[in-house]
């Protein structure tokens, strides 16, 4: 997916936002629909959610100081992007 490509994406001027065209793979898409339903919120909404995350990771993993662990039972885990 090329952000910059007009095929891609566009801009809406009124407020903006972006719009931005992505093939899931039918796993991937099940998954989305998934953590949206069992939330109650929208596709859109659960890939918001989805970016949001992935950037506080980012920022963790960037930043030296910073850890995000998960804790399930007494197991700890390092939450790390795979590169």
């Amino acid at each position: 997916m090329s952000a910059d490509n007009s095929e891609d994406s566009s801009t809406t001027q009124a407020t903006g936002s972006k719009r931005v065209n992505v093939v899931f793979s039918a796993d991937q898409f099940n998954q989305l629909q998934s953590l949206a339903n069992s939330q109650k919120i929208s596709l859109s909404d659960a890939l918001r959610q989805a970016i949001s995350l992935s950037g506080l990771i980012v920022d963790a993993n960037n930043d030296k100081d910073t850890q995000i662990l998960l804790k399930k039972g007494s197991n700890v885990q390092e939450v790390k992007l795979v590169r």
